[in-house]
């Protein structure tokens, strides 16, 4: 199973924005996915056509669980 830190963020101009951190640490907290949310709100790390991220709207954890049905074949 893949575990997967969804942050959603309110942008400067009004949109939401979504972030996506494959893998985050066990035990993941709210005071944990606060601080990374407000660092990168201060950061301004995404030159984003729907503006800055202004505030964290919502995190979830999202698991998602594959089972092929068809396999790729397998490379020599």
């Amino acid at each position: 199973m893949q575990e997967t830190c969804q942050l959603t963020f309110r942008t400067s101009r009004g949109r939401n924005r979504v972030v996506s951190v494959n893998d985050p640490r066990a035990g993941i907290n709210e005071q944990a996915v606060t601080a990374a949310a407000n660092m990168m709100i201060s950061a301004d790390p995404f030159d984003a056509e729907t503006g800055s991220l202004v505030k964290l709207v919502r995190a979830q954890l999202v698991t998602v669980s594959r089972q092929a049905i068809i396999a790729p074949p397998e490379v020599a």
